[in-house]
C-alpha cells in the first residue's frame, strides 16, 4: 500500500503583499504529476487548503481544477484546518463521490475512510481542526454526578483527547493499522513564522504522549500506526515510543524564517504492517533570501540571486541613507522587505552623540533626512522660534 501526506497548501496566501497564485499553480501541476508517477491509494491533505476562511475566486478555482486531475488518479481525502472554514470546505461533502472525501464535521470523528491495497487495510481517521470552543461541546463524553452531558475543559489537549477516543473506540473492533489525519500543534514541534497562533486557555499545544493513550488510560485498541499532521510549516518528525507522528510542511515558503527549509512531501509505503517513509522535494517556483549590510556593501557586492529572489534586507548603516528604497529596489528588485536596522552599538554610540546635540540641530537634522537637502536659512529660523516657543509654554 502507498499513500501521500500533504497539507498547508495555503492557497490564496500572500507574502508581504506579493501574489504567489501563479506559484501555487506550479506546485498543484506538480502534485498532480507527483500522484500520477508514484499512484498512491490514497491522498492524505492534512488541512490548511486555503489560506483564509473566505478563500479568493480565483484560489477555489484552482483548488477545483487540482481535485479533479486528482480524483481520476487516486483517492483524497482531505480536512480543513485552522485556516479554512469548516463549513464552507465542507458544504456538499455526503454528495461527493468514492474519490473525494472532505471531512469537516465533528460528528464524523471516529468514522474511518478504510483503504484496502492486497492484503494491507488502513482505517483512516480524519480528524479536522478542532476550535475548542466549539469541538467541547460536540465531542463531550463527560458526564456530571447526574449523568448529563458536560462540556470538556476548554483546551486543544481536552478536544483532542475527546476525538482519539472515538478513534479508538472505532478502531478497536477493525482489523488493519490506524492512520490519523489531524492539523493541531503538538507540544515541542518547530515553528516558523508563518503560522497562525491557535492558543486557548494560554496554551494552543497537544502533547505527543497523546496519540499512544489515545486520549484515556487504558486505549482499547492496539493503537494508532501513523499521524499525519498539518499546521506547522517546517517539515518534521517527532520521535516517540508511541505511532509516527509527521508533519509535511507547507510546500512552498511563506516567510523568511522558511528560507532554508527542504520543502518535500511525504510518501509512506506500507507492507507487512510496516510504514517506510520516504520524501519527495517540491521544486521551488521561487526562493527567499536574508541579506544584511551597508548601503555600499549591499549594492557593491550583489549575489547571484539579486534579480530574481525574494528578499528581506536590512541595511546597517548608522544613519539611514538618503534614498534607501529606491537604492535597494535598484539592486534587489524583487525586495519585500527593506529595514535601516544599525547595530546596537552603533546605537549605543548614537544616543551619546545625540545627548551632546541641541534640539535644534536635532531637528534640523530630521528634516534633512525626511527632505533629502539642507535645511534652508528660513526653516531653521523657523525651527529656532518653534522651540523658544515651547520653552515659553512650558515655564
Amino acid at each position: 500500500m502507498k499513500l501521500i501526506h500533504t497539507a498547508d497548501w495555503h492557497l490564496g496566501k500572500t507574502l508581504h503583499k506579493q501574489s504567489l497564485e501563479g506559484f501555487q499553480e506550479t506546485f498543484l501541476d506538480h502534485m498532480v504529476d507527483l500522484v500520477d508517477a508514484e499512484r498512491p491509494d490514497a491522498l492524505l491533505i492534512a488541512g490548511d487548503v486555503y489560506d483564509r476562511a473566505i478563500a479568493p475566486t480565483s484560489s477555489m478555482n484552482l483548488l477545483e481544477d487540482a481535485l479533479q486531475r486528482l480524483i481520476e488518479l487516486t483517492q483524497v481525502i482531505m480536512i480543513p484546518g485552522n485556516h479554512d472554514s469548516a463549513a464552507r470546505l465542507g458544504f456538499g461533502s455526503r454528495l461527493y463521490t468514492e474519490r473525494l472525501k472532505i471531512v469537516s464535521r465533528t460528528a464524523d470523528v471516529g468514522k474511518p475512510i478504510v483503504i484496502r491495497s492486497g492484503s494491507a487495510v488502513a482505517n483512516v481517521y480524519p480528524v479536522p481542526y478542532l476550535e475548542p470552543d466549539i469541538a467541547r461541546v460536540s465531542l463531550s463524553d463527560e458526564v456530571d454526578d447526574s449523568g448529563v452531558l458536560t462540556s470538556l475543559a476548554r483546551s486543544h489537549q481536552a478536544v483532542m483527547e475527546a476525538a482519539l477516543r472515538r478513534v479508538d473506540a472505532d478502531l478497536a473492533k477493525r482489523e488493519g493499522m490506524g492512520i490519523a489525519v489531524i492539523h493541531a500543534f503538538i507540544a515541542g514541534s518547530e515553528t516558523s513564522d508563518s503560522e497562525r497562533d491557535i492558543s486557548v486557555g494560554g496554551s494552543q499545544s497537544v502533547a505527543p504522549s497523546t496519540f499512544k493513550t489515545m486520549g484515556a488510560d487504558k486505549p482499547l485498541s492496539r493503537g494508532l500506526s501513523y499521524v499525519a499532521a498539518g499546521h506547522l510549516h517546517r517539515p518534521q518528525q517527532r520521535d516517540t515510543d508511541g505511532p509516527i507522528i509527521r508533519y509535511s510542511g507547507s510546500p512552498l515558503p511563506f516567510s523568511f524564517s522558511e528560507a532554508r527549509d527542504k520543502k518535500c512531501t511525504t510518501i509512506l509505503e506500507i507492507e507487512n504492517g510496516v510504514i517506510d517513509l520516504r520524501t519527495v522535494p517540491v521544486p521551488q517556483p521561487y526562493s527567499l533570501h536574508q541579506i544584511r549590510g551597508t548601503i555600499a556593501e549591499l549594492t557593491s557586492d550583489v549575489p547571484e540571486w539579486a534579480k530574481t529572489g525574494f528578499a528581506h534586507v536590512e541595511v546597517t548603516d548608522l544613519t539611514r541613507p538618503e534614498h534607501l528604497h529606491e537604492r535597494i529596489k535598484a539592486t534587489y528588485p524583487n525586495a519585500l522587505l527593506i529595514r535601516h536596522t544599525p547595530p546596537a552599538s552603533q546605537i549605543e554610540g548614537a544616543v551619546a552623540v545625540i545627548e551632546k546635540k541641541t534640539p535644534q540641530e536635532l531637528a534640523e537634522e530630521f528634516f534633512e533626512l525626511a527632505l533629502g537637502r539642507k535645511v534652508l536659512p528660513g526653516e531653521s529660523e523657523i525651527i529656532e522660534q518653534t522651540w523658544e516657543t515651547v520653552l515659553q509654554e512650558e515655564e
